[in-house]
């Protein structure tokens, strides 16, 4: 066997193996989100571009009590019921990076799924901070020495 067959051999043994590990991180990443909201989504998605009620909890109901929104938003962004402002922001940084539809291609079914998930972490996000100050909000994050 010639070297170059080698070398194509390795590096094609190398990118199948990467390709199934992120193949697996995706599965992993689209079980954590399910299980963030609750489940697989039985419920189509709404359409695009229309405006949300700002009763509307993160799940979609429209009358749910603000506890039950509160603990819902918890448990989407995945925090404890004494996150500080830091820890909520960054778990909402990290999962609305990962549930942007810009990085789906456009009119695909992956794409409405992204839109779905990226809405209901803003309002979760949203819920959270909401009684947070604005000076807060603002501040907490700078790093002084």
């Amino acid at each position: 066997m010639s070297t170059a067959r080698r070398a194509y051999d390795l590096l094609r043994s190398y990118v199948n193996h990467e390709l199934d590990r992120v193949r697996d991180l995706d599965a992993a990443a689209r079980r954590e989100l399910d299980d963030a909201l609750g489940g697989p989504r039985k419920t189509p998605p709404p359409i695009p571009g229309a405006p949300t009620e700002p009763s509307t909890s993160p799940n979609g109901d429209q009358q749910a009590p603000k506890e039950q929104q509160i603990e819902l938003a918890r448990r989407i962004l995945g925090v404890g019921e004494t996150a500080p402002f830091d820890e909520i922001r960054k778990a909402f940084e990290r999962l609305n990076k990962r549930s942007d539809p810009n990085r789906f291609p456009t009119g695909s079914q992956e794409r409405k799924e992204a839109e779905e998930l990226n809405r209901r972490v803003n309002i979760a996000y949203r819920l959270l901070t909401e009684q947070i100050s604005t000076t807060e909000k603002r501040f907490r994050s700078l790093e002084i020495d």
